[in-house]
């Protein structure tokens, strides 16, 4: 998502395909393909988007395996370029469209491998929102699981203690919880948060529609969210400049600049990007939340690919599930009764943000 995030990274060979050639769709052939995407979702009923680090590079953050990307800058030997902090950074129009297709009840689950907070901080409520690959701006309590969202980074990386105590109050007024704090922002061989995927994947597999915008998909098991969508037999929309994994299993492929396409496609719906005022946090959405029970966390992806079995820790390469180490057991990993309310487990905290 950055250079001081990417940096902070343990070594890792495997970073998938970097600096691939962009493909640009003529004119007229986009408007015609995002016309078609409008139709698409006209005529869906539960649509799912997931982004990537391509709808972050309006706002002065590099992606990863684009042109300029991080990765591909490493592997030339070369710094890449950074026009701002994770703190300055402000949501482009791809981050506020989302925030406006939410609001009018379009787009019923978003799902990011961001870290970057451009989408809780554009107020996106959180409980439609799965951050799988965690959140900068994002603490967590290894005790009570309580989450607290700060002003600034919370200055580690890798599920790593942030040298601050949980002040949660325990039941009949006894002294704080204590708990120590730790980010949220995992390493390659992380496991994904247990919540944040599960909702993920019983949102893909109710839609009958996902949409994918500035991700190659070559990230495991986030870029194969999408397939639960295909495997229940809706459709998939992949914009994205550089091809990716999936353009095969893809119902419609829009190469174009994603704020250029989800301006246009706000046209085609008739609804305008609402303007960003300044950072704050949205806990819960006004929707009124749906009484279908959701999925046990065993979530079983075995179909996603005969010949490649899903990782279900952060990467490209494949392996099997791995056992947690130290700092990994000390994170809440919930498994919730079918007629329990997962958004209602996590505690959040959020702290004002700065203007």
């Amino acid at each position: 998502m950055s250079v001081n995030y990417a940096a902070g990274l343990s070594p890792y060979a495997d970073k998938g395909k970097c600096g691939l050639p962009e493909i640009f769709d003529q004119p007229d052939e986009l408007e015609r393909k995002i016309h078609e995407l409008a139709s698409l979702i006209q005529d869906s009923s539960y649509v799912v988007f997931h982004t990537g680090a391509g709808i972050s590079t309006a706002s002065g953050i590099p992606d990863f395996r684009g042109p300029n990307g991080v990765w591909t800058m490493e592997e030339r030997g070369l710094a890449p370029r950074f026009d701002t902090t994770f703190e300055n950074a402000q949501p482009s129009k791809t981050h506020m469209a989302l925030l406006e297709l939410q609001r009018k009840g379009i787009l019923r689950f978003l799902v990011s491998q961001n870290v970057d907070g451009l989408h809780v901080r554009s107020g996106f409520p959180r409980d439609k929102l799965a951050e799988l690959h965690g959140n900068m701006f994002v603490e967590e309590c290894i005790k009570c699981g309580k989450q607290y969202i700060r002003d600034t980074v919370v200055g580690t990386m890798g599920l790593k203690a942030t040298g601050r105590l949980c002040d949660a109050s325990k039941c009949r007024g006894l002294r704080s919880c204590r708990g120590k704090l730790m980010d949220t922002i995992l390493d390659w061989e992380d496991s994904l948060p247990d919540r944040d995927l599960n909702l993920a994947s019983e949102a893909c597999r109710k839609a009958d529609l996902s949409v994918t915008l500035g991700t190659s998909l070559q990230i495991k098991p986030s870029g194969d969210l999408p397939l639960l969508t295909k495997k229940k037999g809706g459709k998939l929309v992949i914009v994205n400049l550089q091809p990716t994994k999936h353009d095969k299993q893809a119902d419609l492929r829009i190469h174009g600049y994603v704020d250029e396409v989800m301006t246009k496609l706000m046209k085609h719906l008739g609804l305008e990007i609402p303007e960003w005022t300044g950072p704050h946090v949205v806990e819960e959405s006004t929707e009124i939340p749906e009484s279908k029970p959701l999925a046990k966390p065993s979530t079983d992806f075995k179909f996603l690919s005969k010949e490649e079995p899903l990782s279900y820790c952060n990467g490209t390469e494949q392996g099997p599930k791995p056992t947690y180490h130290e700092h990994g057991a000390s994170l809440k990993h919930e498994s919730f009764p079918l007629d329990s309310n997962p958004i209602a487990a996590k505690r959040t905290k959020t702290e004002p943000l700065l203007t």
